[in-house]
C-alpha cells in the first residue's frame, strides 16, 4: 500500500472532476443548459453560440426562473428539485437530475446566470470565475433564465487542447439540437452561430413541422408515420435511405437515447424493403414504465437498459413492419420471367461454348468469355483451363475508381449536364457542410450552386453518375463529410470522395446485363492494375482452375 497521506481533495478539485464526467465538449454543456431550461417548463429556448461554443455559450428561456435564494442554491452540487428518495432513480421522468450541470460548468468557465422566477418583484444575478463567486446581486431581467458560458475550459488548459476543430464541435451541437426539437415540438428553439440561424422549430407541437425544420420540405416529405403500442413517429420510404445511422433518433419516454438494439429492431423489419449496407431515417418514440428502464447507466444519461428489453424490440419491430407490409410491394425488384429468362440465356450461352476449353478464345483481347449471369449479380466467365465469378457491382467499382483517379490526376473533368436542374432540400446542418465543399465537388465535375434558403441547384454531374439517384448522391457525400471532419490528408479525403464516387455510378447487384455488357465489363476489368479487388478491398472475382475442381471433386489421390 502507498505511504501517501490521505486526504480530502479540496472543493474546486471535486467541481473539476465532476466536470470531466459531465462536460467533454461545447455541445455538453449546451445539452445541460437546456435539458435544464425544459425542466423549468420553458416554450421558447435561444441557443447562440460563438467560435462553437468555446467564446461563448448563452442559453436563454423563458421558463419558471429562479428567486435570488434558488439561483445561489443551483450552483452547488447535487441540489436538484427532480429527485427527493432513492425510489424516484427508478422512475425518473425528467431530463437533467443529478444536480451536476451548473457547478460543474461554472468550476472550468466564466459564467453569468440572470434569473427573474414568476410573481417575483425583480431577478437575481450571479457571476462564477473558475466556481468562485465575484458578482452576486439583484438584477432587472425578463422572466426566465439566461446563462452565459464563457471561455470554456480556459483553467484547464489540458482539456481545451483536445478540443476538435470548430466545424466539428458545432457538427456536435448541431446533432443535440436536431434531437432536442424533434423529441419536443411544443417548445419553439432556436439555435444561433456567430449571429446566424443555424436551426429553429416554430413550437406549434407537430412533429412534422420539426421534420421540416431538421430536414427540409423535401425529406419530410418522404417521411412515413408509424404508431403501434407504444411506439411513434415517422420512417422514410426507401428511396431516401441513407448510409449511415447518423439519421436515426430514438427516445425513450421523450429522452434522446443511444442504444444499437434499437437500430437493429427497425433495419430487421425493413430488411426486405431497404437495400443492403443502406438505413432508413427514423425519428421513434418509445413509451416505456420509467421503472422499467434505467437512465442512470452513464452521466451523460444518454445510455439505457431496458428490464423487458425482448418485448421493446419486438413492439418496434412490429410497429415498423405494419407499414413495411403496405410498401413492400412497390420497392421489390421486377418478378423473374421463366420465358425471358430461357430466351436470354439461350442467346448468351450457345455463343460462349461455339469453342472448346483448351484452344484460344474467339476474341483474343477478352481473357475469360461470359456464360451466364447468377442472380443478376454474379458472371460465370470461363477461360482456358479455369473459369471465374465475377461481383459486377465491385468490378465496375474498381474501373470507375481508376478512371475517376486518373481524370484527377490530369485535371480533367467528365460531366454530364441535366436535363432538368435539380433542386436539392437540406437541413441546416448539411446545407453549411456542403456549402464549406462546394468548391472540390464542382472540381470533381458536380455543377452545384446556392438556390435560396438551404436548397442548391445541381445542374451537372460527375459523368460516372449517370443515371444515379442525385439527391441521394449529394446526401452520401454530405455524410461522408461530416464524418471525415478535417482528419487525413487531402489526398485521404479526396480519396473517399472518388470511392464513393466509383460505388454510386457502378453497376448495381440485381441489373440485368446484356452479353455485349458482361464482355466490355471483363475487358475493362482486366485493364485495370488492380483487378482482383474494389477500391474498398473487397474481392471482385474468384477463380478456380483445374487443380481446383479437382480438390473439390476428391479426384486428387483417387
Amino acid at each position: 500500500m502507498s505511504n501517501r497521506k490521505l486526504k480530502v481533495l479540496p472543493e474546486n478539485l471535486i467541481n473539476k472532476i465532476a466536470a470531466g464526467e459531465v462536460v467533454e465538449r461545447p455541445a455538453s454543456v449546451v445539452k445541460e443548459l437546456v435539458e435544464n431550461s425544459i425542466d423549468a417548463g420553458a416554450k421558447k429556448i435561444t441557443v447562440e453560440i460563438k467560435k462553437a461554443g468555446k467564446i461563448l455559450i448563452r442559453v436563454s428561456d423563458d421558463g419558471a426562473g429562479m428567486n435570488k435564494e434558488e439561483l445561489a442554491l443551483s450552483l452547488e452540487r447535487h441540489s436538484t428539485s427532480k429527485i427527493s428518495q432513492l425510489d424516484d432513480l427508478f422512475a425518473i421522468n425528467t431530463l437533467g437530475f443529478r444536480g451536476e450541470a451548473l457547478p460543474s460548468i461554472a468550476s472550468i468557465s466564466r459564467i453569468n446566470i440572470f434569473s427573474h422566477k414568476k410573481g417575483e418583484n425583480s431577478g437575481a444575478k450571479i457571476v462564477l470565475e473558475g466556481g468562485k463567486q465575484v458578482i452576486f446581486e439583484d438584477f432587472g431581467c425578463p422572466q426566465g433564465t439566461t446563462v452565459e458560458v464563457k471561455d470554456l475550459f480556459y483553467n484547464t488548459p489540458a482539456r481545451k487542447k483536445f478540443l476538435k476543430a470548430e466545424q466539428t464541435e458545432l457538427f456536435h451541437i448541431t446533432s443535440f439540437f436536431t434531437n432536442i426539437i424533434l423529441s419536443h415540438p411544443e417548445i419553439a428553439f432556436k439555435l444561433v452561430a456567430e449571429g446566424k440561424i443555424i436551426l429553429a422549430s416554430t413550437g406549434s407541437g407537430d412533429l412534422k413541422d420539426c421534420l421540416v425544420s431538421v430536414f427540409g420540405a423535401h425529406i419530410a416529405s418522404n417521411f412515413i408515420p408509424i404508431g403501434l403500442d407504444g411506439v411513434a413517429g415517422y420512417v422514410s420510404k426507401p428511396s431516401v435511405s441513407r448510409m449511415d445511422k447518423k439519421y436515426q433518433s430514438f427516445f425513450v419516454n421523450g429522452r434522446y437515447v443511444k442504444n444499437f438494439l434499437l437500430s437493429r429492431a427497425l433495419q430487421d423489419a425493413l430488411v426486405n424493403v431497404i437495400p443492403k449496407g443502406r438505413y432508413p431515417m427514423a425519428v421513434m418514440f418509445i413509451e416505456v414504465d420509467p421503472k422499467n428502464v434505467d437512465v442512470n447507466v452513464h452521466p451523460t444519461k444518454r445510455e439505457v437498459k431496458f428490464a423487458n428489453q425482448g418485448e421493446v424490440l419486438a413492439r418496434i419491430k412490429a410497429a415498423v413492419e405494419k407499414i413495411a407490409g403496405k410498401s413492400e410491394r412497390a420497392f421489390a425488384s421486377n418478378e423473374w420471367s421463366p420465358a425471358a429468362a430461357e430466351v436470354w440465356q439461350r442467346e448468351i450461352a450457345e455463343p460462349a461454348f461455339d469453342f472448346k476449353l483448351g484452344q484460344e478464345p474467339p476474341d483474343e483481347t477478352l481473357p475469360y468469355i461470359p456464360l451466364y449471369q447468377v442472380d443478376n449479380t454474379y458472371i460465370i466467365a470461363v477461360g482456358q483451363k479455369e473459369f471465374i465469378l465475377i461481383d459486377q457491382h465491385a468490378a465496375h467499382e474498381r474501373i470507375l475508381f481508376d478512371r475517376l483517379q486518373i481524370a484527377r490526376a490530369k485535371k480533367e473533368t467528365f460531366s454530364q449536364k441535366l436535363l432538368i436542374p435539380e433542386n436539392i432540400n437540406l437541413s441546416k446542418a448539411d446545407s453549411a457542410v456542403l456549402e464549406a465543399n462546394l468548391n472540390y465537388l464542382n472540381a470533381l465535375g458536380f455543377e452545384i450552386e446556392p438556390f435560396g434558403k438551404d436548397t442548391f441547384a445541381l445542374r451537372s454531374v460527375p459523368a460516372v453518375l449517370a443515371g444515379a439517384v442525385a439527391q441521394e448522391v449529394i446526401q452520401d457525400i454530405i455524410s461522408e463529410y461530416a464524418a471525415m471532419g478535417k482528419s487525413g490528408s487531402v489526398a485521404e479525403r479526396e480519396d473517399r470522395i472518388l470511392k464513393m464516387l466509383a460505388c454510386k455510378g457502378a453497376i448495381k447487384a440485381g441489373q440485368k446485363l446484356s452479353a455485349e455488357e458482361m464482355r466490355t465489363l471483363i475487358k475493362d476489368l482486366f485493364s485495370s492494375k488492380q483487378p482482383h479487388t474494389c477500391p474498398h478491398g473487397r474481392p471482385t472475382l474468384i477463380k478456380y482452375g483445374i487443380d481446383d475442381l479437382e480438390k473439390m471433386f476428391k479426384r486428387r489421390g483417387f
